[in-house]
This record gives structure tokens, sequence and C-alpha cells, in this order.
């Protein structure tokens, strides 16, 4: 269809849906360091700071990866929804194109 004022570019959709999803695992990947690390915290203070610091690193890692699986489903879902409609309007433009030369 020439004349669209829509434009999908799957390419760029699929490449998306695998680049969030290669996030994803990266930082659902990232292991817990914390028993590694703490000794070189030092004491008091300091030592307090960088746990909470890892503390909080945790959480919003969870609902980073959280948002990178549902951007990721949304992504993939767009682009099997206009797959979906491609298919459908192809469909009905072979059908108008059939019916065309019976006396129409």
């Amino acid at each position: 269809m020439s004349g669209s004022d829509l434009t999908v570019d799957y390419e760029f959709l699929s490449s998306c849906e695998r680049q969030l999803g290669n996030l994803r695992l990266t930082f659902k990947n990232i292991e817990n360091r914390r028993d590694d690390m703490e000794k070189h915290w030092g004491a008091g203070n300091i030592a307090g700071a960088m746990g909470d610091f890892v503390d909080n690193w945790d959480d919003y890692r969870t609902r980073l990866i959280e948002g990178l699986e549902s951007t990721g489903k949304l992504v993939a879902e767009t682009k099997k929804s206009f797959e979906a409609l491609d298919d459908e309007l192809a469909k009905q433009s072979k059908g108008k194109g059939k019916g065309e030369g019976k006396g129409k």
C-alpha cells in the first residue's frame, strides 16, 4: 500500500525486543556480591551507607528488570498486532482483486 499514513518497521521492533530481553537478562544475572564486598567497606557510617546503597540497588534493579520485561512484552504484542493487521489487510486486498473481473 504505497499511500499509507502508517509505516511499521518490523526489524526495528524485533531489534528492540531482543535488546530489551538482553538488558533484562544482564540485570537479572548480576550476582549479589554484598558478602564478597562487605569486608572492603570499612566500619561504622561508611559500612552502613554502603549497606543501604546495596539494598536500594537491589530494590531498584528488581523494578528495572520488571520494567524491561513489561516493555519487552508490549513491543512484542505491538509487533504481533501489526503483523496480524497486515495479514488481514492483505487478505482483504486479494479478495477485492478476485471479484473485479467477474462482471461487477
